[in-house]
């Protein structure tokens, strides 16, 4: 009877874990690894050491975001915008590229897009730089 008992468990964990191992396999194949950003809009994640930021071409800027974190902005004017960042020890701001416009400018349907703000401030051998994600 023991035998019998052991078998039971050990069915019901292969069981258990088949069921949760295909779920897992829906889950995955039904979500994207990382969503589109909607129309006149941008993703701003900041991947280095440091803050990073948006000018828009109005002069506005954009909330700051802090090393880890990701902020999705809408587009603010319709020139270009440039991404920079914020040294950590003197928070002086830096500018890191300038991101220009189709010709006639943002609009209500420009793609979106995703940029990272990247590297260390203090290493320069991995200075910041911007990669565009999408």
């Amino acid at each position: 009877m023991r035998i019998k008992q052991r078998l039971s468990r050990r069915t019901a964990l292969a069981t258990g874990t088949a069921v949760l191992a295909a779920g897992a396999a829906v889950v995955a194949v039904g979500t994207p690894a990382s969503a589109a950003i909607g129309n006149h809009r941008v993703q701003l994640c900041a991947q280095g050491n440091y803050a990073a930021d948006i000018t828009w071409s109005t002069g506005l800027h954009s909330y700051v975001v802090f090393p880890g974190q990701c902020q999705t902005f809408d587009i603010a004017g319709t020139g270009p915008y440039t991404i920079g960042g914020f040294y950590n020890v003197s928070k002086a701001h830096f500018d890191l590229t300038t991101v220009l416009p189709l010709p006639g400018g943002y609009n209500s349907s420009t793609p979106g897009s995703k940029w990272g703000a990247e590297g260390d401030t203090g290493n320069p051998n991995n200075p910041p730089y911007v990669v565009r994600w999408q």
